[in-house]
């Protein structure tokens, strides 16, 4: 039994009005297994990574943060969606699974395996999709969780594998566990320690309060509300695109070069060419920490006011070089550790007065990007080398359209969510994502070659 670190905590109860779950999909060369056999192979696999055999256990009346607890792997975290059979389907069927989410009490992730698919971005191959709880890791943790879950395994005779188990349709339904003894003990714990909490909030509030005032973080304005920026509703629909790590600026990161490429494709959706538009880009902190969660969102200008696309990256470039650095100001980091120490009553109760339907005046960026390179490419399935990897960022109340970059190898996938209601027309919006992607980086080859010394 663990106690939930508290940025994870609040991750776990802000899931209850803005559903988080991540969904992290992978591509494998198909070698000809079924998909009943793959499933034994999973599940044995699970059985090894620590960090899929956990749930949460929730404190009455939260007088402490929630716990982490053991729970062995069951059939029901395995679905088999054997009727799926091109990767338009797949994506229709992930699409369609964000209405599901996980009640982390039960299960904290959930494996989703779908038959081989002729017509991947990679042509034949086998997907399976694993759904988390955000709580239980952000994305590069999840990755961590998946690498671990789809390494090659160490063992594998046939004598391991389960064939006795059932792997249905879908999951169980969980009608939620019965209050566990030892929550009332940690319960307990906390309603004699409160005082002392509230003591070390007050502490580390004034103390965080001393600091800003006589240094103030950097901070930005945010950008004016787009349409973009309204209740999605409930349809989703995702598109992948799949590229090359030499389709992007040998001189820049891929995020910056996707980020650009974005940055042209909104600006011609959005026809804002004389509204300055950002990106709420997620940053892993760069500081260690023992939370499962440690990133924070930053808005990052996409400078469309910059008709220069290789100038348009540098500084693209140099603002979130800044927003990482300025991520470690001694004013943030007080924030964080005042922010830390609310006692979890509080900080409960303040998770629930967040209103989802309030639509805000500004936003941090026009839309989210979660950008993470998830390894090398020496990951398999059944013997099948991984092809590609993705991943779907979610919508929320003021965000209806979210990119994803993830990689593996030298295999970049660009990913676009988003809703009927948002874009009518989302195939427009990737072939425009597509074109730019080819524009920034013949720019950038073109400004590179032209001034010896650079990069």
């Amino acid at each position: 039994m663990t106690r939930m670190e508290p940025a994870d905590a609040r991750t776990y109860w802000m899931s209850g009005a803005i559903p988080n779950d991540q969904f992290l999909l992978y591509c494998f060369a198909d070698r000809h297994i079924s998909i009943d056999d793959r499933a034994d192979d999973l599940y044995r696999r699970a059985t090894r990574v620590p960090d899929l055999m956990v749930r949460v256990m929730d404190i009455p009346a939260n007088l402490d943060h929630p716990r982490w607890i053991r729970r062995p792997v069951g059939a029901d975290q395995f679905v088999l969606h054997r009727s799926v059979a091109t990767w338009r389907e797949c994506l229709e069927r992930v699409a369609a699974l964000t209405a599901d989410q996980l009640e982390p009490t039960c299960e904290t992730w959930r494996l989703h395996l779908f038959p081989a698919l002729p017509d991947t971005p990679r042509g034949v191959g086998v997907v399976v999709v694993l759904q988390i709880c955000h709580a239980l890791g952000d994305g590069r943790r999840a990755a961590a969780i998946a690498r671990e879950l789809f390494r090659s395994p160490r063992v594998a005779h046939a004598s391991e594998i389960r064939r006795d188990t059932h792997f249905d349709s879908g999951g169980e339904v969980c009608g939620g566990p019965a209050i566990d003894g030892r929550a009332l003990v940690v319960a307990a714990a906390g309603a004699a320690t409160l005082p002392l909490r509230i003591g070390a909030m007050l502490w580390h509030g004034l103390g965080a309060y001393r600091t800003v005032r006589a240094r103030p973080p950097t901070e930005g304005t945010g950008y004016a509300v787009t349409e973009l920026n309204r209740a999605p509703g409930t349809g989703r629909m995702l598109r992948v695109l799949i590229r090359d790590r030499a389709d992007f600026p040998a001189a820049h990161t891929v995020t910056v070069g996707a980020l650009t490429a974005i940055s042209v494709a909104l600006d011609a959706e959005l026809d804002a060419h004389d509204h300055p538009l950002g990106a709420e880009v997620t940053m892993g902190r760069q500081r260690p920490s023992r939370s499962r969660n440690n990133f924070r969102n930053a808005g990052i200008d996409l400078h469309t006011e910059i008709d220069d696309l290789d100038a348009r990256a540098c500084a693209i470039a140099v603002d979130l070089d800044r927003a990482r650095r300025a991520d470690d100001e001694p004013a943030r980091l007080a924030e964080r550790r005042a922010t830390d120490a609310v006692p979890a009553p509080l900080a409960h109760w303040g998770a629930r007065l967040f209103d989802p339907h309030r639509r805000p005046d500004r936003v941090t960026g026009v839309t989210v990007v979660s950008s993470v390179h998830r390894g090398a490419a020496d990951l398999d399935l059944d013997g099948g080398p991984v092809l590609f990897t993705t991943g779907f960022p979610a919508l929320s109340p003021a965000q209806g359209l979210t990119h994803g970059i993830h990689g593996i190898g030298t295999t970049i996938a660009l990913s676009v969510t988003t809703a009927p209601s948002i874009l009518t027309d989302v195939d427009r919006y990737v072939a425009r994502l597509e074109s730019a992607i080819d524009a920034v980086a013949a720019a950038c080859a073109q400004e590179s070659s032209g001034s010896p010394g650079r990069g």
